[in-house]
């Protein structure tokens, strides 16, 4: 299978950021973890992988190290009761998480902390615990057509609304996306929506990464923190919610922003079956 048929890997090609990090080498430390934990190989054999994760650079090395099967994305907000039966019903064998959210987890699954990654991660079964360091992976060396369709196996699986997406649904939406919204490499996107849902990971992670640019992705910004780093570090497009872009919107409105690069804001509410995104109108 040529490998940029899977989504992780021809993101790591586009070239793009997330922060100071490549996407290239939060793909290549995804692979490396796989290749120095057995156990999780094991763990994960013939059965669909979790993501329980706060927004943040772990996100893509744990889609990549799902090795292209199904990534069953789990809300942060769930219950304890609704994760053990997500677990149980999409046949999860492992989960990516960190330490904080593990504890909501069934005690018997497997989970990956990625707290300190993409330097170490630690591998917890029911029965020990694997530290595994990434911090001495080599960089990948990507060379091919980063515009190839991917393949139709499985890539993303939501269950708040019911979808599932292959490699070839989430390529194909993030092109679309990029068109749509005219995501470039100059741009610097700050995504202030949890990736949740179809449309906040195509129009939030995969779209900017692809286009080769940098992305703010991180936890719980305030309206303050939002503003920074719209002001201070030039921030192009932004990703949110109706909530959040327009809870920043009356800030705005309260206390405009001195200096701000923004072209585009990317609303992506509404019905989470679709991967669809509006302009919102918030002053800049």
């Amino acid at each position: 299978m040529d490998p940029l048929a899977l989504t992780p890997f021809a993101i790591a090609a586009g070239g793009g950021r997330i922060g100071p990090l490549a996407a290239s080498q939060l793909v290549s430390a995804g692979t490396t973890l796989l290749q120095r934990s057995a156990p999780l190989v094991r763990t994960l054999a013939g059965r669909s992988s979790g993501m329980l994760l706060p927004n943040g650079p772990a996100w893509l090395l744990a889609l990549a190290a799902s090795d292209g099967r199904e990534a069953v994305i789990l809300d942060p907000a769930s219950s304890g009761d609704e994760l053990a039966a997500h677990c149980h019903t999409h046949g999860i064998g492992a989960v990516f998480t960190t330490k904080t959210l593990s504890s909501r987890l069934p005690t018997a699954i497997t989970r990956i902390l990625l707290d300190d990654a993409p330097a170490t991660a630690y591998v917890v079964l029911p029965d020990r615990e694997q530290t595994v360091d990434l911090g001495s992976h080599y960089g990948l060396d990507l060379i091919g057509d980063t515009g190839v369709e991917g393949t139709n196996e499985p890539c993303l699986h939501f269950p708040a609304s019911s979808t599932s997406l292959s490699h070839r649904d989430v390529l194909a939406a993030a092109r679309t996306a990029m068109a749509t919204f005219a995501y470039t490499p100059v741009d610097r996107t700050l995504t202030m929506s949890p990736l949740v849902t179809p449309s906040a990971v195509i129009h939030g992670l995969v779209s900017p990464l692809l286009a080769g640019g940098l992305l703010h992705l991180r936890e719980q910004l305030t309206t303050y923190q939002c503003r920074t780093l719209i002001e201070k570090d030039d921030v192009t497009m932004l990703v949110g919610t109706d909530s959040t872009l327009g809870d920043l919107a009356l800030a705005i409105r309260g206390a405009p922003l001195v200096h701000s690069a923004l072209k585009r804001v990317v609303c992506v509410s509404g019905d989470t079956r679709s991967m669809l995104a509006t302009e919102h109108d918030l002053p800049r």
